[in-house]
């Protein structure tokens, strides 16, 4: 495993490039879909002592603060599904706040009047007879009526037990993702509560691309990490012991760039990384 420690987010985007890049270039691995990447082959780990702390973007990066703000938002509230053919396959807010769920459609056979009286009288009881038919749906994933799992599974868990290693959320779906072209690559979500009242973030990724969106998703899980704070510690009601955001890691299952299809973002990066390097050089003079 790569291990990354830095103390902000940009410095942490900025480091696992320039490792990458010296690890794998000219070594080309081509991917399921035909795509030409640098892939070191090892999970990479990377730990940010300070999310919030500056700067939260590398300056290198194309995606400017508009856009942070809009991805921060949609790891942590739903986005509506318009059901028109056009909905995003998936988006981490409705995994993680709208998970989906089954329910359960019971029909009814038809029969005589006394039948349907008496089918009736057992139905209230809560009795269904073998003579009914169900058909099973989903409800949620940006439909509504699906699991929030920030709020039962991690906040609600946080509250009533600080001590908890259960307050952990996911976005695997089996039904759908064990044949779809494009499941979420972000998979787990866990808050840990420190000695010192930190919240701590640890988020597993199946698949990351490292250049164009680890520092998004980085910055959107800062975010994630500061409204699981604020719902605990308004929920505790002011209790004196509040919580505060603390250190975000993130493990990268398949960590790759795409230095081809990206190769504008990538010699953006490695020429700021050079500078800095050149800079630091001159220091030491």
């Amino acid at each position: 495993m790569i291990l990354i420690r830095k103390r902000s987010i940009g410095q942490a985007h900025e480091e696992v490039i320039r490792e990458i890049a010296k690890r794998c270039e000219g070594q080309v691995r081509v991917t399921e879909d035909g795509e030409y990447t640098w892939d070191p082959e090892e999970p990479i780990c990377i730990h940010v002592d300070e999310p919030f702390s500056e700067p939260m973007r590398s300056g290198a990066s194309l995606f400017g603060e508009k856009f942070s703000e809009q991805y921060q938002a949609s790891l942590y509230t739903i986005t509506p599904r318009r059901n028109d053919g056009t909905d995003a396959v998936y988006t981490y807010g409705n995994r993680l706040r709208d998970y989906p769920a089954p329910e359960v459609e019971i029909g009814f056979s038809s029969g005589s009047t006394i039948k349907k009286a008496i089918d009736g009288i057992f139905r209230k009881l809560g009795y269904v007879p073998a003579s009914a038919c169900g058909n099973l749906t989903w409800k949620g994933d940006g439909n509504y009526g699906g699991i929030d799992q920030i709020e039962k599974s991690i906040i609600n868990r946080l509250v009533s037990n600080p001590e908890s290693r259960r307050a952990i959320a996911i976005t695997w779906f089996p039904v759908r993702d064990v044949t779809a072209d494009e499941p979420p690559c972000l998979q787990i979500v866990q808050g840990l509560i420190d000695k010192k009242n930190h919240l701590n973030l640890i988020c597993l990724f199946r698949s990351n691309d490292m250049l164009s969106a680890w520092g998004q998703n980085a910055y959107g899980l800062a975010h994630l990490q500061k409204y699981i704070c604020d719902q605990v510690n308004q929920k505790r009601k002011g209790n004196g012991n509040d919580i505060t955001t603390g250190w975000l890691e993130t493990i990268s299952i398949s960590a790759h760039m795409y230095f081809h299809r990206d190769q504008l973002e990538l010699n953006l990066f490695l020429e700021k990384i050079k500078t800095g390097e050149l800079f630091q050089s001159f220091q030491k003079r």
